[in-house]
């Protein structure tokens, strides 16, 4: 998927969590970004808001890989568990 948002900027988490709610029908309860958790529905609600604000390539100079633009964004969805994300395809996003 090509992660831009509506503003033409790279998509947010919130807005990735809202493309795989309306595109596929899917309650996204966990993302992944390789072993970086970029959401987790069981954190706080003020760690929530922090995580889903987020820019998807926020984390990646923390990480040791700034200027990536292809990243593969692994998910749980509501009702499995956390070893079903191995079950999943990765979500392939293009950053702009």
């Amino acid at each position: 998927m090509q992660a831009v948002g509506a503003d033409g900027q790279e998509m947010t988490v919130q807005e990735v969590l809202d493309w795989l709610q309306r595109t596929h029908g899917w309650t996204v309860t966990m993302l992944l970004r390789g072993h970086t958790v970029l959401y987790d529905r069981e954190e706080d609600e003020e760690t929530r808001t922090r995580q889903r604000a987020q820019r998807l390539s926020e984390n990646l100079e923390d990480a040791g890989e700034p200027g990536q633009r292809e990243l593969e964004l692994y998910y749980v969805c509501e009702g499995e568990d956390a070893e079903a994300e191995d079950a999943r395809p990765p979500l392939l996003c293009s950053l702009p």
